[in-house]
């Protein structure tokens, strides 16, 4: 068994990268925004997307095959001035991510294969602060994936 984790980031980077969501680009990181990314307007406020929560599991090691489960957390972010937007901004950018969370998009390495893809949970998280207010929808996500041996 190897290492997977990276190999998996950037599978997911890749396959929903551009993010183009009504003609707006909106930013994709792994774990954090660097300062030095413009982040756009969006529906009236400021939207950009992390990768986070990461973890992999073996699920089986025989003669014939090994398996890992990996369960991915996909944040997005949108920021509007308290007293306005809402979630529907995060929503239409969480449609346009699911439509590409599929084996059609996601390509692995060789010696990888995606056994199985699934949407584990979506929720939404809301901080207000004094001058503005987060809408965060999370995505979950777990892969099945096979290493070729």
């Amino acid at each position: 068994m190897r290492e997977i984790a990276t190999d998996i980031r950037v599978a997911v980077l890749n396959a929903i990268t551009p993010l183009v969501v009504s003609t707006t680009t909106i930013p994709v990181r792994d774990t954090f925004m660097p300062p030095s990314v413009t982040i756009p307007d969006f529906q009236t406020g400021k939207a950009y997307v992390l990768l986070t929560d990461q973890s992999e599991a073996e699920t089986t090691n025989n003669d014939c095959s090994i398996r890992q489960s990996v369960n991915f957390n996909i944040n997005i972010v949108t920021k509007f001035p308290v007293g306005s937007g809402g979630k529907k901004a995060s929503e239409l950018i969480s449609n346009a991510i699911q439509l590409k969370m599929t084996e059609q998009y996601l390509i692995l390495p060789a010696d990888l294969q995606l056994l199985n893809i699934r949407k584990t949970f979506s929720r939404v998280q809301i901080e207000q602060g004094s001058t503005e207010i987060a809408y965060q929808k999370i995505l979950g996500y777990t892969f099945d994936i096979f290493q070729v041996s």
